[in-house]
């Protein structure tokens, strides 16, 4: 339970807060907490004591820049209380408001707690944090003694090897972990939230990304072999794409940057939050009214599209390790098996006909059935796809799809002629999906018109 825990606030409150604190002021300081958010999927695991030693220093290292920061936050305004106060058209003052470091006098309660409040946050979380993590591995250390002896004990009682329903049952778990964990489905996934929530030309890099994998496994193919290169080509991508958008929330590249123009609004430059130069009734900070909430979730889809994708690359290449461990060295001995099925009895008995699966196993197989019945009747539901998309969204193109179901409804030997009909059904339909990707964009009426006359 204590590990479960763990995880839980390694995995999900760890990176949340610091997607939040990275994205609440557009300040320079946002950028550390955002460059230990993106180091943070290789040093968020405790599977390993040198894991959960990194992990420790990890979360030290945050403790000790949140409290600098807060502790900054306090000098800067002890200065302009004991010693002289900073005039807002001073260079020194420009350059401290960038950084995040502001005098407070004047301001609101409210924005005075907006900007302090993120590196508090972040200092006792991470504190808390840190001493459930040291409490945890304490006692993971204090049972490892004993879960290893009884191991031992009972790889003697099997004579060094497993019973051929323990390996299979063992073979699942870790299949189903692994799938949960290195699987790109889920990296796609999200990976297309990322892209569909705010059309961008970056997002359509994940979106074609998207599309290009679900055609290739529709093809029956394997994601699994070779997917690991292109998904670090879109943890790259998303990094850059983050920075991006954070960088256009300082106040100096929004003094440089013209957002109106087509270029400006395509490539998703939105300005999120604007820092005042000058306290404006006691604010300093407002949103941009502009904007509808998209907008405002699109950097967080993108983070967590990072964490995501990167965890999973992560993650694959252990579960290769445990996979060929499993095989080679967990599974019955050959020469074992003719002397065991010999005895017919005992506690080492590989496996009887009698046997009955397991809940996992039961489950696993449910699954398979469903895809398997899935699979074989795809091109009925193929068909009233069709037919439900082009009623749903009424068009010309649409109705080019309404046309093709009918047709093929009728047509003897359905099956037949809807599987060789599928290729151009597929390529048709990327074709809207695209199209409609790009009209999705930021992009007025009279430089793409959605309307012939």
């Amino acid at each position: 339970m204590a590990e479960f825990v763990l995880i839980i606030l390694v995995r999900i409150l760890l990176p949340g807060t610091l997607i939040i604190v990275s994205l609440v002021r557009p300040i320079g300081l946002s950028f550390v907490y955002l460059l230990m958010f993106f180091i943070s999927p290789w040093l968020l695991q405790t599977k390993s004591r040198t894991q959960r030693t990194m992990l420790h220093a990890y979360l030290i290292s945050l403790c000790v820049l949140s409290i600098i920061f807060t502790i900054g936050h306090i000098i800067i305004n002890l200065i302009n209380v004991f010693n002289f106060h900073l005039e807002f058209n001073t260079e020194e003052v420009f350059i401290l408001r960038q950084v995040g470091l502001i005098y407070f006098k004047g301001l609101r309660l409210g924005t005075v707690i907006h900007w302090i409040l993120p590196d508090i946050f972040m200092f006792l979380g991470t504190l808390a944090l840190l001493i459930y993590a040291k409490i945890s591995a304490k006692k993971q250390r204090m049972n490892f003694q004993f879960e290893e002896d009884e191991i031992f004990r009972k790889n003697g009682e099997n004579n060094g090897s497993l019973k051929m329903a323990e390996m299979n049952r063992l073979l699942i778990i870790v299949y189903i972990r692994s799938i949960l964990k290195t699987s790109p489905i889920f990296s796609l996934i999200v990976l297309y939230f990322a892209a569909t929530l705010r059309p961008s030309l970056p997002g359509g890099l994940y979106f074609l990304m998207f599309i290009i994998a679900g055609t290739y496994w529709a093809l029956y193919r394997q994601l699994h072999r070779g997917m690991h290169y292109p998904l670090i080509f879109m943890v790259i991508a998303l990094s850059l794409h983050i920075t991006f958008i954070l960088v256009c929330q300082l106040p100096v590249v929004q003094k440089a940057i013209n957002t109106e123009t087509i270029w400006s609004r395509i490539m998703g430059m939105e300005i999120l939050l604007r820092l005042s130069e000058h306290n404006n009734n006691g604010k300093i900070i407002e949103l941009n009214q502009e904007l509808n909430v998209d907008s405002y979730l699109s950097p967080v889809a993108l983070m967590l599209a990072y964490f995501v994708t990167t965890l999973s690359l992560i993650h694959r290449a252990q579960y290769e390790l445990t996979f060929n461990s499993i095989r080679m060295n967990l599974g019955p001995k050959p020469n074992d098996i003719p002397s065991q099925n010999r005895s017919g009895h005992g506690n080492n008995e590989l496996i009887s006909p009698n046997s009955q699966p397991s809940m996992l196993e039961q489950f696993f197989y449910m699954l398979f059935d469903i895809t398997s019945v899935i699979y074989k009747n795809s091109y009925i539901l193929l068909n009233t796809i069709m037919m439900i998309w082009s009623i749903v969204y009424h068009s010309w193109l649409t109705f080019v799809l309404l046309i093709w179901a009918n047709i093929l409804w009728m047509i003897p030997n359905q099956r037949r002629s809807m599987m060789r009909s599928s290729f151009f059904v597929v390529l048709y339909a990327e074709f809207l999906v695209v199209t409609q990707y790009i009209y999705g964009m930021n992009i007025y009426e009279e430089e793409l018109p959605t309307k012939v006359t």
